[in-house]
């Protein structure tokens, strides 16, 4: 079986629905990853024990009080519990080595999870162009605005083959876009690795492992099929590596067992629950449930 690509899905509140744009989990599969939706309310790290990457997909505004802000009169919509729980899992996953892509909204987020802030709106910017059109007008594939892709970033590596290459130090692409905040501020341990035209962050990457967010979305664009690839292989990797953390841990845990065996030493573990009943100075609670 492939590694275990968490996703963590939107949710209409009011028809208490949870869902996602198909095309990740297709994109997922076809890169050899095993896509499995997850709801953004419980335990972030249970996620994070079961899955071998993360996928932050699109979605809601993030609520700009994790990032010491007020909202703006051009905030849209918000979900701060997704919020809350995403950024758990962003910072939890860096710290394990969990690989992560963040894509449109799940850009934002990786950011802001690492201390990073965000433009409430591109309108706060002069000169911005037009990043935030609408997906029924004009469909999800249709590229209406250019990237500059620095070359000597990850995102340039996992990508060049499926670009033309116009100078020395950047490279051009256009791509689709459908968002109103963006990158303000990059958190730590972050870096840019693409520019619109008009100077917005476009994509960001981790300085150590595959943590990757991108403006756009990608799962439309042909050439960006390598994203998910990639993010499927980091996973398989971390996948082999904590399989062999547990194996060297449960041969430690057997030659230690082994070995007071031979030494004539008791192996059983200690009734520690019972150990406190008789040391304790207070008779036990019982009304507990």
């Amino acid at each position: 079986m492939g590694p275990l690509i968490g996703i963590i899905g939107q949710v209409d509140h009011f028809a208490h629905r949870l869902f996602l744009d198909r095309t990740h989990v297709e994109r997922v599969v076809s890169a050899g990853g095993v896509p499995a939706v997850f709801a953004p309310n419980g335990s972030p790290e249970e996620v994070l024990e079961h899955v071998d990457g993360l996928l932050l997909i699109e979605g809601p505004d993030v609520h700009p009080n994790l990032y010491g802000e007020d909202p703006s009169g051009l905030i849209k919509s918000v979900d701060l519990e997704r919020d809350e729980f995403e950024t758990a899992l962003v910072r939890g996953a860096v710290e394990r080595g969990i690989p992560i892509l963040g894509i449109g909204r799940g850009m934002h987020v990786l950011n802001v999870a690492l201390g990073g802030t965000l433009y409430q709106d591109i309108n706060e910017i002069p000169k911005a162009i037009k990043h935030d059109w609408e997906l029924r007008l004009i469909g999800p594939a249709q590229r209406v605005h250019g990237v500059r892709i620095k070359m000597d970033s990850k995102l340039y590596e996992i990508l060049k083959e499926d670009l033309d290459i116009e100078g020395t130090n950047e490279v051009h692409l256009r791509v689709n876009s459908f968002h109103h905040q963006a990158v303000k501020k990059v958190g730590e341990g972050l870096r840019p690795s693409a520019y619109s035209d008009d100077g917005l962050i476009e994509a960001i990457e981790g300085v150590d492992g595959f943590v990757m967010g991108v403006q756009w979305q990608p799962e439309y664009l042909p050439e960006m099929r390598r994203l998910y690839e990639v993010l499927v292989k980091a996973a398989a990797e971390y996948h082999r590596e904590r399989e062999e953390l547990m194996r060297v841990e449960i041969e430690a845990q057997v030659r230690e067992t082994l070995g007071k065996e031979e030494r004539g030493e008791s192996t059983a573990e200690p009734d520690e629950s019972r150990h406190t009943l008789e040391t304790s100075d207070g008779l036990p609670d019982m009304n507990q449930t």
